[in-house]
């Protein structure tokens, strides 16, 4: 039971993050882009408010952090028991890295980039409008 619960949360992950990652790609990360190179004007300032995909973003970046904290509850902190043999210590450690590296990306957008770019869209807007 254990390992059907482990394989179901793991497929969950997979299926919330690789649409997450196109939308970054082909949505969030290019509207970011353009709001860097270019002014605002009143046609402009409301197409799309970086906003709107970045409280997507941090959604879905809840979303899966919850499904790693099941999965952390599920392998007892990523601990293969005693009995293990060596795959199953190789896919608790990956998956402990991998929620490592996970965690990392999610504080850089969270914390850094996506208070940033408001805060861009702001400036220019408040610029555009002055």
């Amino acid at each position: 039971l254990k390992l059907r619960v482990l394989r179901f949360t793991n497929n969950e992950v997979n299926e919330d993050l690789i649409p997450h990652m196109m939308k970054e790609e082909t949505i969030l990360f290019p509207l970011i882009h353009t709001l860097e190179k270019t002014t605002f004007d009143s046609e402009s300032r409301f197409k799309m408010p970086v906003e709107n995909p970045i409280h997507v973003m941090e959604f879905e970046h809840e979303e899966v952090g919850n499904l790693f904290k099941e999965l952390r509850e599920i392998t007892n902190g990523f601990t293969p028991p005693e009995y293990a043999c060596n795959t199953w210590r190789v896919l608790y450690a990956k998956l402990n890295e991998f929620e490592e590296d996970l965690f990392t990306h999610i504080h850089l957008e969270n914390n850094i980039l996506f208070p940033k770019a408001i805060q861009l869209e702001k400036n220019k807007g408040e610029t555009a409008f002055q």
